[in-house]
């Protein structure tokens, strides 16, 4: 271990003091879902590798579960609601209303009185992105010393395994996680951040109706159109030509900014992707299959929550014992990859 060779990329180090998960007590499972679209359980079971996914029930929504799970994250922290200078709430798809703020609802309901707080969108690479901004406005404002970064989603609910083109995401789950960083905190330290967006796959994933183009007017019909579909060629397209390339490449872009090689690395987090995609990730950067913790198995895919989630868990189970280094990585719709490296 040596520290010495760390290389921060910017003004101010930062770390992380708290963590917070919240999961939905309700499931439904991988044959539930395999009934319902009509396809062999083991195309989700073998094929993905999931048992089922949380879902929200009627009371939960992206703002409920991400307070929740930042009341534990601050808990964790041992950190005060007044004491927070920035919130940033994260989500890879709808909020609880459409034009509306989660992240203000958050400092009133914590009494964040002296934060600043704002959204951020980047797919399911939200998370890690947040608290890379978080550090950087850290840099530029120099009483910003504690951030409160919150990823929740309910993907669930943008899904329908009675169509068809829903089927390559049948995993997505409901979930949050909920991070504390703070100025100077000696622990979960982000030495530096990569990424990179490809725009020609801006449209591989979307929702046509709702948006300004196909607003739901009252004589709307078409309720299919409300749900997420993909091309399923394009999208295994993607998986195989594209998607491990890029997030190999922004794994050994932060690993070189950071001053540190992947022969280094002792773990990596990361969003929950089918099992022998996850595979081949590790494969490439040359870590053991026991040195990264899988949700996918028992939560889907929770959007940007996954890789703080996975993180948070790991911590708890005492995988990522005190300065080591770890890989945060994550992508997300656009599409975007994006990496953290750690000292943990």
């Amino acid at each position: 271990m040596n520290k010495n060779s760390d290389h921060h990329c910017g003004q101010v180090v930062a770390g992380i003091a708290g963590f917070g998960t919240y999961v939905p007590a309700a499931q439904i499972s991988a044959a539930e879902l395999a009934r319902r679209a009509n396809i062999p359980v083991e195309k989700l079971t073998d094929g993905i590798g999931f048992t089922h996914i949380h879902k929200a029930n009627d009371e939960e929504h992206p703002f409920t579960m991400g307070l929740a799970a930042a009341r534990e994250a601050l808990l964790d922290a041992g950190v005060k609601g007044e004491e927070v200078d920035l919130v940033i709430f994260v989500s890879g798809s709808d909020y609880d209303y459409r034009n509306w703020c989660p992240s203000s609802a958050v400092v009133r309901e914590l009494g964040c009185r002296h934060a600043y707080a704002f959204e951020v969108r980047n797919g399911c690479a939200g998370g890690n992105l947040a608290c890379n901004i978080a550090i950087g406005l850290m840099g530029r404002d120099s009483s910003i010393k504690t951030a409160l970064i919150i990823c929740s989603d309910t993907l669930s609910r943008i899904i329908s395994p009675e169509i068809p083109e829903c089927h390559p995401l049948l995993y997505f789950g409901d979930g949050a996680a909920a991070v504390v960083l703070k100025r100077n905190h000696p622990r979960y330290q982000l030495l530096s951040f990569a990424e990179h967006t490809d725009g020609d796959l801006g449209d591989l994933l979307r929702i046509e109706a709702g948006g300004t183009r196909h607003p739901i007017t009252p004589d709307f019909k078409d309720w299919t159109n409300t749900y997420a579909k993909v091309d399923s060629a394009a999208f295994a397209n993607l998986i195989d030509k594209v998607y491990l390339k890029e997030y190999l490449a922004v794994i050994n872009k932060a690993l070189e900014r950071s001053g540190h090689t992947v022969s280094e690395m002792e773990f990596i987090l990361m969003n929950q992707v089918k099992n022998s995609l996850r595979a081949h990730i590790l494969e490439g950067i040359g870590m053991p299959e026991d040195h990264t913790y899988v949700t996918l198995d028992e939560f889907g895919h929770m959007g940007p929550a996954d890789c703080l989630f996975t993180m948070a868990k790991a911590h708890r189970e005492g995988l990522l014992p005190e300065g080591k280094l770890a890989i945060l990585a994550s992508s997300g719709l656009g599409f975007s990859w994006a990496a953290s490296i750690i000292r943990c």
